[in-house]
């Protein structure tokens, strides 16, 4: 891979890697602002956080804010960027994509459900419809996959190894967490939920 400086590689940048970093952004703003869309109750609004949070809200929102900026920063200092075929970031940006579309999926099914903190409702169920019925943290595996795509649209190869690490990293122990609470609510209904479903990703994981 080719990695150019900043006066070099400047030529390059309106061409190809500024429109993709910044349709990229785009795609982050649209996924935050769909999250917000989708939590219509105060149930699912709420910052308060249980016992069961265990720190896992803090470190995903402190790693949105170190993801939102990074790739910005990194592009400005001209720190290993490397110029971005139509190809690569056609790809990246479809990962992002079907990252986002996965999670709304995700989302939609759980309806009522989907809260911002780990919470149940009166009338909580295990839900195994739509993507849950093949893996059992479908919309996280959705934001891992946004980011992937985020990573390599911002044209900076120390940003794109980080990234995937950071948040693959980040939402396992946000899982670890919350399967911990949906097996002391649920018991052995969500245990044999966990024994017949992949954790993240199908057929793999």
């Amino acid at each position: 891979m080719q990695f150019l400086s900043r006066s070099s590689f400047e030529p390059l940048v309106p061409s190809l890697n500024l429109w993709f970093l910044v349709i990229g952004y785009l795609v982050m703003m649209a996924f935050l602002i769909i999250q917000e869309l989708l939590r219509r109750t105060p149930e699912t609004k709420t910052l308060q956080r249980g016992s069961f949070e265990k720190g896992s809200m803090l470190l995903i929102g402190v790693t949105l804010g170190v993801g939102l900026w990074l790739p910005l920063i990194v592009y400005i200092l001209g720190i290993a960027l490397f110029p971005i075929t139509i190809v690569e970031g056609s790809v990246a940006l479809a990962v992002m994509l079907i990252g986002l579309g996965l999670r709304v999926w995700a989302a939609v099914t759980l309806g009522g459900y989907y809260t911002r903190t780990l919470t149940t409702t009166k009338d909580h169920r295990v839900v195994t419809t739509g993507p849950y019925s093949w893996v059992r943290h479908p919309a996280y595996l959705g934001v891992v996959m946004l980011w992937l795509g985020f990573g390599v649209l911002s044209s900076s190869l120390a940003v794109a190894l980080v990234f995937p690490v950071m948040f693959a990293a980040v939402y396992l122990y946000r899982i670890s967490v919350e399967e911990r609470m949906l097996v002391e609510v649920f018991g052995d209904t969500y245990v044999q939920y966990q024994r017949r479903t992949y954790k993240l990703i199908p057929f793999v994981y």
